[in-house]
């Protein structure tokens, strides 16, 4: 019964593990560690735990986790192997991404279950070869694309740094027209059906420092989500570019009468959820 109810107290009965991670195993290793010491300081205070070996207590925690895991996590392991059954029966496309950072690893996994199969990772800003990505071949040097495009046979390219700068974009461009490749750009930046580029959603893709030049200032942060917590009026993003290895945005006060049709629907917001909506 106690179980039952830690188990509820740290959510493991609502979650959906289909799309299980990081945030359900830190929940499982805590119900696990408190079952535990519960157990534990039972056994110590009604049946006289000295006679115990420390064995029981320890093989009884780590079978515990395990099995629990192996319940939990199951579920989402069939539904991927299924999916990989069923792609190998599919003709897949080999592509290339470029870039080797979070962003990457987002495009790796939104094309899990396309017919787009990312055959190798360009890292632009590494020189060494020998590692991998989700299984997935990382080749440093991004004078590597031309030899990497002939030998993992790929039929398209997918940009996946967001701070590439503007001259390796062009130089790319013109490799993908010259190959007969098909270029995608998953960094957000070039693909804005709004035609504005979201601050957060920016700053957030940045791993790197970021200088912010905003009315007349400027500021240098060693971080996207430092800058983040630093930027808190309205902007409006009118320049971005690489710069002596970091990302230089420069912004602009945003208008009032751009967020005007909004009032109405932002107080409805804040008056029911209680939360203020961010503007950048």
């Amino acid at each position: 019964m106690l179980c039952v109810i830690v188990f509820a107290l740290c959510r493991l009965y609502n979650g959906m593990w289909r799309y299980a991670g990081i945030n359900d195993m830190n929940r499982i290793i805590l119900a696990s560690v408190i079952t535990t010491a519960i157990h534990v300081v039972g056994i110590m205070l009604f049946r006289g735990g000295n006679k115990i070996p420390r064995g029981y207590y320890v093989g009884g925690a780590l079978f515990q986790f395990v099995f629990i895991t192996m319940i939990r996590f199951s579920y989402r392991f069939i539904l991927v192997e299924q999916k990989k059954i069923a792609s190998r029966k599919m003709p897949a496309v080999n592509v290339m991404i470029v870039g080797a950072g979070e962003t990457a690893r987002k495009a790796i996994r939104q094309l899990e279950d396309s017919v787009y199969q990312p055959a190798c990772i360009i890292d632009s800003r590494s020189t060494a070869d020998g590692k991998s990505m989700d299984g997935v071949p990382v080749l440093g040097g991004a004078g590597r694309m031309e030899k990497a495009a002939v030998q993992y046979a790929v039929s398209g390219v997918i940009l996946a740094d967001p701070i590439l700068s503007a001259e390796n974009r062009e130089n790319i461009r013109r490799f993908c027209e010259t190959k007969g490749l098909e270029l995608q750009d998953f960094t957000g930046i070039l693909v804005n059906l709004s035609g504005r580029v979201p601050l957060t959603a920016l700053l957030e893709t940045v791993t790197g420092p970021v200088v912010i030049s905003a009315e007349g200032k400027t500021a240098r942060f060693e971080s996207g989500m430092e800058a983040l917590r630093a930027v808190n009026d309205r902007y409006t993003v009118t320049g971005l570019r690489a710069e002596d290895g970091c990302v230089r945005i420069e912004l602009k006060a945003a208008s009032c009468e751009a967020y005007a049709g909004y009032e109405a629907w932002l107080q409805k917001h804040e008056e029911e959820t209680g939360e203020q909506v961010s503007y950048f």
